[in-house]
């Protein structure tokens, strides 16, 4: 490793950030830059501290080549303070107002209040041509980065999941990032400011993620805990595979049909199980590109909206204090799968599930099994095929629930076939009106049926 120092002013640094963009912020083991957003007045200290010539903490990059004799420059540690610099300059804030005032040249300057443009010259100029301390690092590894940026926020109030992100390599923070950056943590997850800003998103994709490796890889877990966050972090460090990757992209793509918009129960303690109820419900045979799951979005939605309606009460006694344990996390994964698998009659799955979609060949609507809404399925209405399988032949179960290719273009259902959806009350009777329909039959059904909202519940997250 070779360490260097730096000689550029903050004028420099900035034309390197906006023109040249040959420096960057965005390193993945970087925290999100939301950690002083809300303090104007620690903003303000910094600005004051560079004009008053303080001591100013110093700045740490990471060197590396992008041409034969061109370099970019990555901010390990000092983002903050270039950014909350750099977004002054740009008049995204003011001053605060109790800012104190500055001396330069024996004349004192007020500052409280103030924009950058609003600042006298002579402050201007001082500030575009401060110098941070800067120490930039060449040859280094990923492993010496990742030692490098823990030693340095060891000392800082870094929050645990933060902590984690260098314990589980440069690659993997690549790969959490990407998925914290799609619509669904980004814009369809409900995490506050504060939340975001103590990256309780990341650790709630954390959590999910080893729950899934618990279900499929066989980790062993305590709690869902930060610490334990951490402790899972470092296990999968150079050891994530592609395949553990896909699935995860996948249970994601799929939640991002499930809800168009956000979903005030898509909360930090309800979310990893949803993310595990939803890898149940698209199945083994599962075909993203084509949009053929076990269990249709369209149909997890509805569920989706039934359980936390109807099946909520129990599911909530988990939810309270020591929510983190393993047996209540365990327990709250047990209730939302049973009420998934009893809704939409899952129990069989058998060596058919592999099947990922029927045809409307292979499985031809029969319109005569259709319910009227106010009375009961005729059961002799049955074709001589389906009566034919008599009470030892199950459901197929494997008949995926898919909506697929459907747009808000598509004709409304038939009424009758609306009833029967719109029926579903009870985990064991919306099951029997479900299975009613074939694949088929189901593709047709536009998403225009209203859902009933969820009730308005508190939900203690603690940890």
């Amino acid at each position: 490793m070779i360490k260097t120092t730096l000689n550029w002013t903050v004028k420099n640094l900035k034309n390197m950030y906006d023109g040249k963009h040959t420096l960057q912020m965005d390193h993945p083991i970087q925290r999100q830059n939301l950690q002083w957003l809300d303090d104007r007045l620690k903003r303000s200290l910094l600005i004051h501290s560079i004009l008053a010539n303080y001591p100013v903490p110093p700045v740490y990059c990471l060197k590396e080549a992008i041409s034969e004799k061109d370099y970019s420059y990555s901010i390990l540690d000092g983002k903050q303070r270039l950014t909350t610099t750099f977004d002054f300059i740009d008049g995204r804030y003011p001053l605060d107002t109790e800012t104190p005032s500055v001396t330069i040249d024996d004349t004192v300057y007020e500052l409280g209040g103030k924009y950058f443009t609003d600042l006298d010259v002579e402050c201007q100029q001082e500030l575009l041509r401060f110098k941070f301390t800067i120490y930039g690092f060449e040859d280094a590894d990923d492993d010496l980065i990742e030692e490098i940026f823990f030693r340095l926020n060891n000392s800082t109030p870094l929050s645990k999941p933060q902590k984690a992100m260098p314990l589980c390599g440069v690659e993997n923070a690549k790969f959490i990032k990407s998925i914290l950056s799609d619509r669904f943590f980004s814009e369809i997850c409900q995490f506050s400011a504060l939340q975001r800003r103590k990256s309780d998103d990341m650790c709630t994709l954390l959590q999910a993620m080893m729950l899934l490796d618990n279900k499929y890889e066989g980790y062993e877990f305590s709690s869902i805990s930060a610490d334990e966050i951490m402790r899972y972090a470092a296990s999968i460090k150079n050891n994530y595979s592609e395949e553990q990757k896909n699935r995860l992209y996948d249970i994601i793509d799929y939640l991002e049909k499930v809800f168009p918009e956000k979903d005030k129960m898509l909360k930090k303690i309800n979310i990893p199980i949803v993310m595990l109820a939803a890898d149940t419900a698209m199945g083994d045979g599962y075909d993203s590109l084509k949009n053929l799951y076990r269990v249709g979005p369209m149909y997890f939605r509805q569920w989706f909206s039934y359980f936390f309606s109807e099946c909520y009460e129990e599911y909530k006694l988990y939810c309270s204090s020591g929510s983190i344990k393993k047996e209540k996390t365990l327990k709250r994964i047990e209730i939302m799968e049973a009420s998934l698998v009893k809704y939409f009659e899952l129990e069989e799955t058998g060596e058919a599930e592999q099947d990922t979609a029927l045809s409307k060949e292979d499985a031809p609507a029969d319109e005569s099994v259709l319910a009227d809404e106010d009375s009961p399925v005729d059961e002799s209405a049955l074709t001589k095929e389906d009566a034919s399988l008599g009470e030892a032949a199950p459901t197929d179960d494997s008949t995926p629930l898919t909506d697929a290719g459907l747009t808000e273009s598509d004709p409304p259902a038939d009424e009758t076939e609306s009833a029967a959806i719109g029926d579903n009350v009870g985990c064991a009777s919306a099951s029997e009106d479900t299975a009613s329909y074939t694949a088929s039959e189901q593709t047709e059904f536009s998403e225009k049926a209203e859902v009933e909202e969820p009730p308005e519940e508190s939900i203690q997250d603690t940890e």
